[in-house]
């Protein structure tokens, strides 16, 4: 398994919470304004509160990272009393030095969600609680083929395209289209042009949102 350590810093951004930089692309894992603060922005409100409630609720995430998303996805879970199912992708884990530096955990009072999210093994499925079960998977989304008609909502937190050009280009969000059950949803913090035209020639109907603090749009794209 690939770790990518050396070029990891860890800094504290604006709402309290931790992130970690990577030093050789010169791009951060979340906003300085606050790592949380965007994530619940993008991914629980703009995303995982818009969908249709079913006993079992199936995500996809493209982008595992620090397992935030997953850690609030989790809090979601046991507040809401929803079932998840989470399938997440990551082609460069991080090594257990450099989550510990991470407070995510301790900030939502679920650090024994946080350390299990984290010390499961890859390639299984593994149960977090009663509620929220986790699949992470250490391979190239691009190289990967998902499952039809299953997800309900895609987190797309992949590196900006200009770092992982290859996951944001049509053939990869048809893919993930096709993984989509009818009116699901796929949300990202990135709105460019590039990406949106990618978005509408795979089959999505699209709408900008408004973006937390420091970022003035987010995409949400649903499969109609």
């Amino acid at each position: 398994m690939e770790t990518i350590d050396n070029n990891i810093e860890v800094l504290i951004t604006q709402d309290g919470s931790s992130s970690l930089r990577r030093k050789d692309l010169q791009e951060g894992y979340h906003s300085t304004y606050g790592a949380i603060a965007e994530s619940v922005h993008i991914f629980i409100d703009a995303g995982l509160r818009n969908v249709e409630k079913h006993s079992l609720i199936n995500i996809l995430e493209i982008g595992f990272g620090t397992g935030l998303n997953a850690l609030l996805t989790c809090e979601f879970a046991i507040k809401e009393k929803q079932s998840i199912y989470y399938q997440t992708i990551e082609k460069y884990p991080l090594s257990q030095q450099i989550i510990s530096q991470l407070n995510y955990g301790k900030l939502l009072s679920l650090e024994e969600e946080f350390l299990k999210i984290h010390s499961v093994s890859w390639n299984e499925n593994a149960e977090i609680n009663n509620l929220f079960s986790i699949h992470k998977i250490d391979k190239p989304a691009e190289n990967l083929n998902y499952k039809a008609n299953f997800f309900d909502i895609i987190y797309f937190d992949a590196f900006a395209p200009q770092f992982e050009e290859n996951l944001w280009q049509q053939e990869m969000f048809a893919k993930l289209y096709s993984s989509l059950k009818e009116g699901g949803l796929l949300v990202t913090y990135c709105c460019k042009g590039d990406v949106k035209r990618a978005l509408k020639a795979s089959g999505f109907q699209i709408e900008k949102l408004p973006g937390p603090k420091g970022k003035r749009e987010i995409l949400r794209a649903k499969k109609i």
